[in-house]
């Protein structure tokens, strides 16, 4: 029954990453956080956009950046602050009554949509620097990512034709670890688990703290969800069990 109820959780949010330990959520603070590296922004805002079923299936074109879940608030508000610091452009964003939001900005999603070819897929031929794809990937994990550990990293897509285009980053900027892993669920995962080099360590790292705010409150929702059929501590329990074993599954692999 409990496992169901996790089902049912994953599928209504289009995610699964459920494992966060609670001390995760706990380690960072602003203050804290230390700037090593300066993305390209146009690469790492557009690492960050989604392509559920491919980039224009449920964002308009013309003038649309993209649409968020209601958990995913924190990371609208981030993206807001970085556009308008970044590219001197102000966003429109609406919210509809799930929480639901959509952000507009006919200058910037027309910059944003030259990366993508006639199949509406990304063109990796854009991509001509080393910090261009770093950029790139940070936003990626910044919004579907997750560190399991100190070394192991992973990033899951649903339904997302851009899978191609991370594990070929990957590899080209030199990652010798990388585990592809693809989930026939509906909506379909496709999963990366990799270790870092030490560079592009740095570009993640520096999106860490928004990282684990933005999964905090993803967390926070399942545990609304959930908690007329478990408690918190029983749901903190299982993703950690289920971490433990994730870790453990991928650190067996990167060792042979």
């Amino acid at each position: 029954m409990r496992l169901n109820i996790l089902i049912i959780a994953f599928v209504l949010i289009f995610q699964s990453s459920y494992s966060q330990s609670n001390n995760e959520l706990k380690t960072s603070n602003p203050k804290d956080t230390i700037r090593t590296v300066s993305f390209d922004s146009v690469y790492f805002v557009l690492g960050t956009l989604s392509d559920y079923m491919g980039r224009f299936q449920y964002v308009d074109r013309e003038k649309q950046i993209d649409r968020y879940y209601p958990y995913e608030k924190p990371m609208v508000d981030f993206l807001t602050e970085y556009i308008k610091a970044e590219f001197n452009i102000i966003v429109d964003t609406i919210y509809n009554k799930s929480n639901h939001s959509e952000m507009f900005s006919t200058e910037l999603s027309k910059t944003l949509n030259n990366f993508y070819g006639k199949n509406d897929k990304l063109i990796n031929s854009k991509f001509e620097t080393q910090k261009q794809i770093y950029s790139f990937l940070a936003g990626v994990y910044y919004r579907y990512g997750e560190k399991l550990d100190s070394s192991i990293y992973k990033i899951q897509l649903a339904n997302s034709p851009k899978h191609q285009n991370c594990y070929e980053f990957l590899k080209q900027v030199g990652c010798e670890n990388i585990l592809y892993q693809y989930l026939n669920n509906i909506p379909a995962q496709f999963i990366l688990y990799f270790e870092p080099t030490d560079e592009l360590y740095s570009y993640l790292d520096s999106i860490e703290f928004e990282r684990i705010v933005l999964k905090k409150s993803f967390y926070n929702q399942i545990e609304d969800m959930m908690k007329e059929h478990m408690t918190k501590e029983e749901l903190e329990k299982d993703y950690q069990k289920s971490k433990n074993k994730e870790i453990e599954k991928i650190k067996r692999v990167f060792e042979r």
